[in-house]
């Protein structure tokens, strides 16, 4: 019977027609944003600018102004920043018309010099000639061609009369409407954005609990957190990143003007508001300035003045001051932020460039905590799409050993070898187990992540980071530790997984000092063999040598090789039961039977979580062990291995108490004796 196959695409009626539905959907939303730009673009800029005036507008209300005189505060505040940094903007460029003419005689020499470069090495006329022969080529397929002198000599030049349109200059009305044909838009557009922003910011509560009815109203607690918290998130980040773009600007401006460039206001300005633009946009705020540098200085020294200036405030804000300030990154990932550039830009222009940025951090934070939203999240956030363990099935599956050997080794620079292998790889081999029970695993497929599973393990068997060693600078017996090679029992638990336990081979108990003291055979499958692989590469790593072996090794055929193991404990490794514990005590059986005297027989199952049922599978398969996770496997064998019991867990609360009464006591004074009275 063939096993079904998951299909990569919903193949039923519903399915499809929730896809085109999305498709749809996706579509009229384009297209009302493409037509509805007009109205939209406004009403953007108005959310946007609300976002950025929320935080001193809470300020103002924490200190008891009232709501009317706070909002109008902030408005009249912001609008007339904007209408300033307007009239600059200008005034200076005015100025700076008026004053090109004077350049003209520089910039013509520039290009004169940088023509005569280029016609001394003949390249472009080089060019020019073959050009100018393939054309006549193409004209005449038949005929060389010849160009005779003489003939085009002969004939007369015809040259076309000129035709020019000259519209009479407006007078009158016509005069009064050009001009209002150019002044009111953008003042009608300000006009707008401003009322806009005013019952915003009015409204704020309202609109908030409009939004919450309408995305969250069953959960009334978790709607009201997530939606407090992407405002205050978004607010913080558009003011912080406005107040970047501000000294950014005001470096340039400051710069340019130290060093001799006219109008230093107005490039200040251009690259305060470029700088909205992601990864280019302050490089491309220094073309203007430095074609006019270029135009007003003889030499070249100016414009690479300004081209350093501008790519070292660049670097200076990207890599060291935005991080301290609101992180790495802004919450998106590259190609998100480029995509949705190209996208807003094509969609509204200009101005859509700017505001690119912004709406794309809007929408990704809106994704992160609005669960109707949430595939914005995935399309445009930084946050890993998978889970560190997805990650790892993933690459193993499409047998990238390389990036899942990179991926482990930038892990474990944050944790030890043996934890990153029970997590994530563990994990991961879970993952796997799970599509093999419901057929969605084949064969060829299990030995390729089995087979990628080694090959990590082989890339990652030299591989120690050194900030373990740290682990061991902690108070106790420094005997103890010595001698144990890991920090003190009274350590956490977490501190004697992480610290480099290596096992000294003296020490072994007798028996255990041969090569490969300990087999790891697979239960079931090639995943079971490579859960396995992960026990014995920790236990390489601990210094108690081990080798997996593949579920051949107890089949009906080869079993009775293990009789002259030398091996002092085999555990059998299983991701799934399978057929049930009944044939894993068959199993459990037969090898002692077979296995010389003495031999610990133990069960990993790793798909087994609780307590209770590690419990009830030991009793059931009578085996000498059972472990439901990586570090108790490990520390099984290391126990075995060095004949010491079982540890029992103590309480930490008992210890302190103990030595608070002991130190009590030998602080305490002897009891003096009374003296009489008299004296």
């Amino acid at each position: 019977m063939p096993r079904p196959s998951m299909p990569l695409l919903p193949n039923d009626t519903g399915g499809r027609t929730a896809v085109l539905q999305g498709l749809l959907i996706a579509v009229i939303v384009i297209g009302g944003l493409y037509y509805g730009r007009e109205m939209l673009l406004p009403l953007t800029l108005a959310i946007l600018l609300s976002f950025v005036l929320t935080p001193p507008l809470l300020l103002l209300r924490r200190l008891k102004v009232p709501r009317v005189l706070a909002v109008g505060f902030v408005v009249i505040v912001a609008f007339a920043i904007i209408g300033g940094l307007g009239w600059l903007i200008s005034l200076e460029a005015t100025k700076l018309a008026a004053d090109l003419p004077t350049y003209r005689t520089t910039l013509s020499e520039k290009v004169s010099s940088v023509r005569e470069t280029t016609s001394e090495s003949k390249v472009l006329e080089k060019a020019a000639e073959v050009i100018s022969d393939l054309e006549a080529q193409f004209d005449q397929p038949d005929a060389p061609f010849v160009p005779d002198a003489n003939h085009v000599a002969d004939q007369p030049e015809v040259k076309p009369t000129p035709v020019v349109i000259i519209d009479p200059d407006p007078t009158g009305l016509a005069l009064y409407q050009s001009i209002a044909g150019t002044v009111l838009p953008p003042l009608i557009t300000a006009g707008i954005v401003l009322l806009f922003v005013i019952f915003i910011l009015m409204q704020r509560e309202d609109l908030r609990d409009r939004l919450m009815r309408l995305f969250g109203g069953s959960d009334l607690q978790r709607a009201t957190t997530t939606m407090s918290d992407a405002a205050s998130r978004l607010s913080c980040y558009f003011l912080s990143q406005v107040l970047l773009n501000a000294a950014y600007g005001l470096f340039i401006g400051l710069a340019l003007w130290a060093i001799g460039m006219p109008s230093p206001v107005v490039w200040g300005i251009l690259a305060m508001i470029m700088r909205f633009v992601p990864y280019v946009g302050a490089y491309i705020a220094a073309i203007i300035p430095a074609l006019v540098a270029a135009a007003i200085d003889p030499g070249w020294s100016l414009v690479l003045m300004v081209l350093g200036l501008f790519a070292v405030g660049e670097m200076t804000m990207g890599q060291f001051i935005e991080p301290q300030v609101y992180g790495r990154g802004t919450g998106v990932t590259p190609i998100a932020v480029i995509g949705c550039t190209i996208f807003w830009t094509y969609l509204w222009g200009p101005l859509g460039l700017i505001i690119a940025t912004p709406i794309t951090v809007c929408l990704s934070v809106l994704g992160r905590h609005v669960e109707g939203l949430h595939f914005l999240e995935v399309l445009l956030g930084d946050r890993p799409a998978l889970t560190p363990e997805q990650s790892f099935y993933q690459r193993a599956l499409v047998g990238d050993a390389a990036e899942a050997t990179y991926q482990a080794e930038s892990a474990l620079k944050d944790q030890s070898l043996e934890t990153y292998l029970g997590k994530v790889a563990l994990g991961g081999l879970k993952l796997a187990e799970r599509d093999v029970s419901r057929g969605a695993l084949d064969g060829i497929r299990q030995a390729r992540i089995a087979t990628t599973v080694n090959e990590i393990l082989e890339r990652l068997a030299d591989f120690e980071p050194r900030r373990w060693f740290s682990k061991l600078r902690r108070k106790g017996d420094a005997a103890e530790r010595r001698k144990e090679g890991v920090a003190s029992f009274d350590a956490p638990a977490e501190a004697i997984v992480d610290a480099p336990h290596v096992i000294d081979r003296r020490r072994l108990a007798p028996g255990w000092q041969v090569e490969t003291p300990v087999l790891c055979i697979g239960g079931h499958t090639m995943l079971d063999e490579a859960a396995g692989a992960l026990l014995a590469a920790v236990l390489a790593k601990r210094g108690l040598g081990a080798k997996a072996l593949p579920p051949e090794a107890i089949g009906a055929d080869n079993i009775s090789a293990l009789a002259n193991t030398k091996a002092r404990a085999v555990g059998l490794s299983y991701l799934g039961l399978g057929t049930g514990a009944a044939d894993i005590r068959k199993t459990v059986q037969l090898l002692r039977r077979i296995l010389p005297k003495g031999t610990m027989i133990f069960i990993a199952n790793w798909e087994a979580d609780d307590a209770a049922a590690a419990k009830a599978a030991l009793a059931t398969v009578q085996a000498d062990g059972y472990a439901a996770t990586l570090h108790e496997a490990v520390e099984m064998c290391l126990r075995a291995a060095t004949g010491k019991p079982k540890r029992k867990a103590r309480t930490r609360a008992a210890k302190p108490a103990a030595a608070s009464t002991r130190a009590k006591k030998r602080r305490s004074p002897a009891p003096r004796k009374r003296q009489p009275a008299s004296a």
